[in-house]
Protein backbone atom coordinates (compact mmCIF):
# COMPACT_ATOMS: atom_id res chain seq x y z
CA UNK A 1 0.00 0.00 0.00
CA UNK A 2 1.61 3.29 -1.07
CA UNK A 3 1.83 5.84 1.88
CA UNK A 4 0.48 9.42 1.52
CA UNK A 5 1.27 12.23 3.30
CA UNK A 6 -0.66 13.62 6.06
CA UNK A 7 -4.45 14.42 5.70
CA UNK A 8 -6.17 17.42 5.81
CA UNK A 9 -8.05 16.06 9.10
CA UNK A 10 -7.75 17.70 12.74
CA UNK A 11 -9.20 14.48 14.03
CA UNK A 12 -8.99 12.05 11.73
CA UNK A 13 -12.35 11.70 10.49
CA UNK A 14 -13.10 15.06 9.09
CA UNK A 15 -12.39 16.90 6.60
CA UNK A 16 -10.81 20.16 6.03
CA UNK A 17 -10.44 22.92 3.85
CA UNK A 18 -13.19 22.73 1.35
CA UNK A 19 -13.68 26.64 -0.06
CA UNK A 20 -17.76 26.88 1.22
CA UNK A 21 -17.20 25.37 4.78
CA UNK A 22 -16.19 27.65 7.76
CA UNK A 23 -12.81 28.05 8.92
CA UNK A 24 -11.94 25.99 12.13
CA UNK A 25 -9.22 26.26 14.54
CA UNK A 26 -6.41 24.29 14.66
CA UNK A 27 -7.77 22.39 17.72
CA UNK A 28 -6.34 19.41 16.74
CA UNK A 29 -2.57 21.27 18.09
CA UNK A 30 -1.92 22.14 21.51
CA UNK A 31 -1.80 26.03 22.34
CA UNK A 32 2.14 25.55 21.96
CA UNK A 33 2.16 24.25 18.86
CA UNK A 34 -0.07 26.34 17.16
CA UNK A 35 2.40 29.51 18.59
CA UNK A 36 5.26 27.37 17.29
CA UNK A 37 3.53 27.52 13.65
CA UNK A 38 2.75 30.87 14.00
CA UNK A 39 6.46 32.18 14.87
CA UNK A 40 7.85 29.61 12.13
CA UNK A 41 5.69 31.21 9.75
CA UNK A 42 6.57 34.81 11.22
CA UNK A 43 10.11 33.90 10.10
CA UNK A 44 10.06 31.87 7.67
CA UNK A 45 11.88 34.21 5.08
CA UNK A 46 14.77 34.19 7.69
CA UNK A 47 14.92 29.96 7.39
CA UNK A 48 14.85 30.05 11.16
CA UNK A 49 16.23 27.19 13.19
CA UNK A 50 15.65 26.13 17.06
CA UNK A 51 17.04 28.51 18.68
CA UNK A 52 15.71 31.32 17.14
CA UNK A 53 11.99 29.98 17.21
CA UNK A 54 12.75 29.90 21.16
CA UNK A 55 14.43 33.44 21.28
CA UNK A 56 11.06 34.48 19.93
CA UNK A 57 8.81 32.54 22.12
CA UNK A 58 10.62 33.57 24.84
CA UNK A 59 9.67 37.12 24.15
CA UNK A 60 5.72 35.99 24.67
CA UNK A 61 5.99 33.31 26.99
CA UNK A 62 6.25 34.54 31.30
CA UNK A 63 8.81 31.46 31.59
CA UNK A 64 11.31 30.55 29.76
CA UNK A 65 11.11 27.38 27.48
CA UNK A 66 12.56 24.18 27.94
CA UNK A 67 14.84 23.12 24.83
CA UNK A 68 13.59 19.98 25.38
CA UNK A 69 9.95 20.63 24.89
CA UNK A 70 11.17 22.74 22.09
CA UNK A 71 12.54 20.13 20.04
CA UNK A 72 10.48 17.71 20.87
CA UNK A 73 7.18 19.38 20.01
CA UNK A 74 9.32 20.64 16.60
CA UNK A 75 9.66 17.38 16.07
CA UNK A 76 5.89 16.29 16.26
CA UNK A 77 4.90 19.32 14.17
CA UNK A 78 7.27 17.97 11.20
CA UNK A 79 5.59 14.25 11.62
CA UNK A 80 1.98 15.84 11.28
CA UNK A 81 3.40 17.56 7.98
CA UNK A 82 2.62 21.19 9.28
CA UNK A 83 7.12 21.84 9.64
CA UNK A 84 9.12 21.13 6.81
CA UNK A 85 12.77 20.60 8.27
CA UNK A 86 16.14 21.10 6.28
CA UNK A 87 19.31 21.04 7.39
CA UNK A 88 21.64 24.09 7.37
CA UNK A 89 25.12 22.29 8.82
CA UNK A 90 25.52 19.43 10.72
CA UNK A 91 24.24 20.44 13.75
CA UNK A 92 21.46 22.88 12.51
CA UNK A 93 18.15 22.59 10.91
CA UNK A 94 16.02 25.34 9.80
CA UNK A 95 12.19 24.88 9.94
CA UNK A 96 8.98 26.22 7.34
CA UNK A 97 6.36 26.28 7.69
CA UNK A 98 4.52 23.43 4.98
CA UNK A 99 2.02 24.16 2.65
CA UNK A 100 -0.71 22.78 4.55
CA UNK A 101 0.30 24.34 7.95
CA UNK A 102 0.31 27.97 6.27
CA UNK A 103 -3.72 26.87 4.87
CA UNK A 104 -4.55 25.89 8.39
CA UNK A 105 -2.94 28.58 10.30
CA UNK A 106 -5.01 31.04 7.78
CA UNK A 107 -8.21 29.19 8.46
CA UNK A 108 -7.61 28.91 12.33
CA UNK A 109 -6.93 33.05 12.19
CA UNK A 110 -10.08 33.63 10.19
CA UNK A 111 -12.46 31.31 12.92
CA UNK A 112 -10.27 33.45 15.42
CA UNK A 113 -11.25 36.46 13.70
CA UNK A 114 -14.90 35.44 12.90
CA UNK A 115 -14.88 34.57 16.74
CA UNK A 116 -13.68 37.91 18.11
CA UNK A 117 -15.93 40.17 15.62
CA UNK A 118 -18.89 37.95 16.69
CA UNK A 119 -19.44 37.15 12.88
CA UNK A 120 -22.07 34.37 12.20
CA UNK A 121 -22.15 32.78 9.34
Amino acid sequence: MPSHPPSDTDDSTEPISDEHAEPRPLANLTGFKRDQLFVIRMLAERNPHGLVIKDKLDCYYDEEINQGRLYQNLSELVEEGYVEKHPLDGRTNAYRPSTRANRRLEEHHEWERRCLCCESP
